[in-house]
């Protein structure tokens, strides 16, 4: 009866220590909570959803999930918001200035610029910041709040992630990185935040745009189309040739996520003159965008495009740009490759003699053959096969023409190239299928036109 007695009286205890603990711990996790609350410059719980932002040059407004420009109502980039609000939500208050001690100095001691301000308001209120200046021996810096009427300076830091790099502690403990940054926050436009999406306003998302049909003018390039539905170009690729189906998907994928450097908006439309290009686009559901570059708008040069979905003028950057000078034949598959592992290859030397080996082109590459040969070799030729040519063009000369110029003839499959050398370029040419295959190569070509380099004596 006594164990009995002394085991309740154990498990009484056990579990009052757990409840208190339970008490103890979560009300110290609620303290922590409440203090991280009080030390976020953006706490708002009590105010509501965000309504509106004001700044040095920045005013936009919430309508629905979405933020805008007040002046005009341009919809606003939310990946940059984002950045905004987290680069924001890293400042915390590290302690609070009493105000006798901020009157024996003077506000503007603490607060030197009242311009750097910006102004958050709720569905139930206010909140403004204004940033103040830097203290010299930390990151630590002056700013004021005003919430519900009262201002209240404090001294504040920022927690987020340093991106400076550092020779030592003193000199991070002393970086200015951090607080040059807010500044810039600070200093912010409405400029900065357009979503600058060419296809925002008639796709949600860049995964739903499905174009079918793009035909593009350029002015350096005869006027031809894509299409993504049946993956062909017209004029079509030649038939020995086919498409180079890694080029199609990443021209769609590029075009689909086209954005503007920035934009202008109001702009005048005589301002712009020299058209460099021109997409004249169709989606599966029969919509028609059209897309055009302009060099010049007014006395700037550079790559300026207007849409037909709204009123913006888009500035490009030179790398995305480059999309709207594509040639047909960067669709097509310029190469005459062997498709399989494991073939013979039959060459024909400028002397007249032929000679037949048998590749295999796997993990390692090899070369059976009767005689004495340097694998190295081979390697370099099949290699060259491999690559994507500069650019084709018919041949126009007849065929004996070639076979004069012709300083290697190569056979495997069901090819037959004769390689001959032009200036700088060599030259794969396929008679039957009156074709000619352009690769630049400079003063050396990349692989060998005698046979004493392919076969030992």
């Amino acid at each position: 009866m006594k164990k009995n007695k002394n085991l309740i009286l154990f498990l009484v205890l056990v579990a009052a220590i757990a409840v208190t603990y339970w008490f103890e711990e979560r009300g110290n996790q609620n303290a922590i909570m409440s203090e991280a609350r009080k030390t976020e410059i953006l706490n708002a719980e009590k105010l509501g959803e965000l309504k509106a932002v004001k700044g040095i040059k920045i005013d936009f407004i919430k309508k629905g999930e979405q933020y805008f420009a007040r002046e005009n109502g341009l919809l606003l980039s939310k990946p940059r918001l984002e950045e905004f609000f987290k680069i924001l939500s890293g400042v915390k208050v590290k302690s609070f200035l009493k105000e006798e001690d901020v009157a024996k100095v003077g506000r503007n001691f603490y607060i030197p610029d009242d311009s750097l301000s910006l102004t958050f308001t709720f569905e139930k209120g206010e909140i403004s910041f204004t940033l103040g200046k830097k203290l010299d021996f930390d990151q630590t810096f002056y700013m004021e709040v005003q919430k519900e009427g009262k201002k209240q300076i404090v001294i504040a830091e920022d927690q987020s992630p340093d991106p400076g790099v550092y020779q030592n502690d003193k000199d991070y403990q002393r970086s200015e990185a951090k607080y040059k940054r807010l500044q810039i926050i600070f200093m912010l436009t409405n400029l900065y935040f357009y979503d600058t999406r060419v296809f925002k306003d008639m796709y949600t998302d860049d995964k739903a745009i499905n174009f079918e049909e793009i035909t593009i003018s350029t002015f350096r390039n005869k006027k031809f189309s894509v299409n993504f539905k049946t993956t062909s170009t017209n004029p079509p690729a030649p038939a020995a040739l086919g498409y180079f189906e890694e080029n199609w998907l990443s021209f769609h994928r590029i075009l689909t996520r086209l954005e503007g450097r920035t934009v202008y908006t109001p702009y005048e439309p005589s301002a712009l003159s020299e058209i460099l290009s021109q997409f004249e686009i169709k989606d599966r559901e029969n919509r028609k965008i059209t897309l055009t570059v302009y060099k010049r708008f007014g006395e700037l040069n550079g790559y300026f495009m207007t849409s037909s979905l709204d009123k913006l003028l888009y500035v490009l950057k030179p790398d995305d740009a480059r999309y709207f000078f594509v040639n047909v034949q960067d669709f097509w598959n310029k190469k005459l490759a062997p498709t399989q592992k494991e073939y013979n290859l039959t060459l024909t030397f400028v002397d007249g003699k032929t000679e037949t080996v048998k590749i295999i082109d796997k993990e390692l590459f090899k070369v059976e053959s009767t005689k004495s040969v340097r694998s190295l070799e081979f390697k370099k030729l099949v290699d060259f096969l491999k690559v994507e040519g500069d650019h084709i063009s018919d041949m126009t000369e007849k065929p004996n023409e070639i076979l004069k110029k012709n300083v290697l003839r190569v056979q495997f499959e069901n090819r037959d190239l004769n390689v001959i050398l032009e200036d700088n370029d060599a030259l794969l040419v396929d008679i039957n299928q009156k074709l000619k295959i352009h690769h630049y190569v400079g003063a050396t070509i990349p692989f060998s036109i005698k046979r004493s380099d392919y076969f030992e004596k």
